[in-house]
């Protein structure tokens, strides 16, 4: 039997992601096109009718949430999304973060955790998350750690600007998380969307993030070792180790993981063997951006 799933956005990093890993699968994956308007309940209900769509997977916003002045696209996505899956009963996985949650010094966050957000992508991402939860019953809001990748804004891509050009890197021992590649995040909403095609209705807040927790300054070094080890080094960094309070960003972005693996089954991973293919995924990606723009001066 067929499973059709609406994916919101496959232009951010984690959609990019989701895209990719979806196309070795054998869900029929729609797109949001022109004959969609993502901002109306009643319109976007109409596509899910008219197409059949079986699930929802939404990281509509969730990308631009971290950066300043963007949270308002998360917040009016899952919104219209909870409204129009709501009408047409149809699952919603809705990807969150654990800046939900505030700034007590517990060292692992689970599910059942009261959130206090601490700042304006905090706030966003708890508005999310009640819209889903109070409009749409078939919902699954997955909070993320620390995401790392080749693309986009992250601890990784941001620590591997600053180290090649020799720059200075400030990074906080009291921040810790269990950084969670794209793909690994990618992979879990597959197996999600497996079950559920299969008759799965566990329903509620869930977290994943990797099996291997460290302090932001761990993960850091960690990183600049790989470089080291595999000569990759082209200037000399300067790492500035800090023991601050964080200010608006929880201490621990280490979330349980109980439900996730208690109704689906899912096992974590550690982020450090993806570290060396993301850090030359990395490089490519700078190269060809460097022959592209000669490419674009010289004609």
């Amino acid at each position: 039997m067929s499973f059709t799933l609406l994916l919101t956005d496959v232009i951010s990093p984690l959609g990019k992601t989701l895209e990719h890993e979806l196309e070795r699968e054998s869900f029929k994956t729609l797109v949001p096109g022109a004959d969609i308007n993502s901002s109306d309940p009643m319109s976007l209900g109409d596509y899910i009718r008219r197409h059949k769509v079986d699930l929802v997977l939404n990281c509509r916003g969730w990308e631009a949430a971290f950066h300043a002045g963007g949270q308002a696209e998360l917040v009016r996505a899952a919104q219209v999304l909870a409204s129009a899956c709501a009408v047409a009963d149809v699952p919603l996985i809705h990807y969150s973060s654990y800046r939900v949650f505030g700034a007590d010094l517990k060292g692992t966050h689970s599910e059942k955790d009261a959130v206090a957000p601490l700042d304006e992508t905090g706030r966003a991402f708890v508005q999310a998350e009640e819209a889903i939860a109070g409009g749409s019953p078939k919902h699954i809001i997955l909070r993320l750690s620390w995401v790392i990748g080749a693309y986009g804004d992250n601890l990784l891509t941001r620590l591997l600007g600053a180290y090649l050009a020799g720059a200075a890197v400030s990074v906080n021992r009291r921040l810790r998380g269990a950084p969670t590649a794209l793909s690994d995040a990618a992979r879990i909403a597959v197996a999600l969307i497996k079950q559920i095609s299969c008759g799965a209705e566990n329903w509620g807040v869930m977290h994943y993030c990797s099996g291997d927790a460290c302090t932001q300054d761990e993960f850091a070094e960690h990183l600049l070792q790989l470089l080291i080890q595999q000569q990759l080094l082209t200037a000399e960094p300067r790492l500035t180790l800090t023991d601050e309070d964080p200010g608006n960003e929880p201490p621990s972005a280490i979330l349980g993981c109980r439900r996730v693996r208690d109704y689906f089954g899912v096992q974590t991973r550690s982020w450090r063997p993806s570290l060396l293919p993301l850090v030359k995924q990395w490089l490519h990606n700078r190269e060809q951006d460097r022959e592209q723009a000669q490419t674009g001066a010289s004609q």
